[in-house]
């Protein structure tokens, strides 16, 4: 693999040597789709917390701006993938998506991208979205972050006091995650325990409700900008798959009665929840008529490429504007990279409360 330092050191020589362009307006680029992966757009300070999942919105704003001025040709998904295997790329076909579908993407991304006029899918995951609270396990580790510094005491959770640093922080979220899954937790109880946390750390809870952080967006938000154009598609109803076709069926199931409730478009592209599958998942895919998965796998897609197994390319706050543009132009997809270690996917089986 080479060094990050030296593949932006090479990004910059080829933007100054003038071939980016060349690159970007070639025929090879031509046959390519560069699929964008984005989680949330930060309505307060989500991104100071988890900058890999959050932009702020300046940064945001920039990057669609980047795509415009490379006059990119942006496709809503059903459309690109089959111009993409029926070898019909317009140059610089480009499209965005964005995963889980967050309260923050109605409030925040959904009008800038109005604003530039640009198609997008939101892959839901629909049971935080029926059951309006904020989803568990982000706002889990939010909490524990806001209340960074203190010595967490927690006796009825916490077998010992834990100091909220780095290392402490994440072994409260593997401790709370335990004790949930031992007793089993709805996720009523869940929020009654966030509740608990954000009482012991003096965070005022109800308010972070009331702004709607780490929320998903509602039934009533999901149809309103599904009428205005968003396709609404596939990622499980808890954000949870399982080895057992049955139980990975119903998730399938489950999400897409929840989405084709709330918008006209067929829900048969799919998304891996946290990007992670097992080889069994495509023939479970197949079975129940999804056409398409993307992971988080960074490259372009080529008409070759498996649909069950399509790569994206995950915008973060830490992606530099030339590494952008490099991926822009298709010169970041000829650099080798390393070779993602297969990560275990979050199984139901795994998970006694499940939601």
């Amino acid at each position: 693999m080479i060094p990050r330092a030296l593949k932006l050191a090479a990004y910059h020589l080829v933007q100054r040597a003038g071939l980016e362009s060349l690159v970007l307006a070639s025929r090879w680029r031509r046959r390519r789709l560069l699929i964008l992966c984005y989680h949330g757009v930060a309505i307060e300070d989500e991104h100071l917390w988890a900058p890999a999942l959050f932009l702020p919105p300046p940064l945001f704003r920039r990057r669609l701006d980047m795509i415009r001025q490379a006059r990119s040709a942006v496709l809503p998904l059903a459309e690109a993938l089959e111009r993409l295997f029926a070898g019909t790329l317009p140059e610089r076909a480009v499209t965005l998506t964005f995963d889980d579908g967050g309260y923050d993407f109605y409030r925040v991304a959904f009008p800038i991208l109005r604003e530039f006029g640009f198609p997008v899918t939101v892959y839901l995951t629909t049971y935080y979205s029926a059951f309006n609270r904020p989803v568990f396990d982000v706002m889990l580790s939010y909490l524990l972050w806001k209340g960074r510094g203190q010595l967490l005491s927690w006796p009825q959770v916490l077998p010992q006091a834990v100091p909220l640093d780095d290392s402490g922080r994440s072994m409260a979220i593997r401790l709370i995650h335990e004790a949930a899954r031992r007793a089993a937790l709805s996720g009523r109880q869940k929020d009654d325990l966030l509740a608990a946390l954000a009482a012991r750390l003096s965070i005022d809870y109800p308010t972070l409700c009331a702004r709607r952080l780490l929320h998903l967006m509602n039934p009533d938000e999901v149809r309103e900008v599904a009428a205005a154009g968003v396709e609404v598609q596939l990622h499980t109803h808890r954000h949870r798959v399982s080895r057992r076709r049955d139980l990975f069926m119903k998730e399938i199931e489950d999400n897409r009665r929840a989405i084709e409730q709330v918008s006209p478009s067929p829900a048969v592209h799919f998304c891996y929840p946290s990007g992670r599958h097992l080889p069994e998942f495509e023939e479970y895919l197949a079975a129940a008529g999804v056409r398409s998965a993307v992971t988080c796998r960074p490259a372009l897609a080529t008409k070759s490429a498996n649909p069950y197994l399509l790569p994206r390319v995950l915008d973060v706050a830490a992606m530099a504007p030339v590494e952008f543009e490099a991926w822009l132009s298709g010169i970041a997809g000829l650099l080798p990279r390393r070779r993602p270690r297969p990560e275990a996917p979050l199984l139901l089986e795994d998970d006694a409360a499940g939601a």
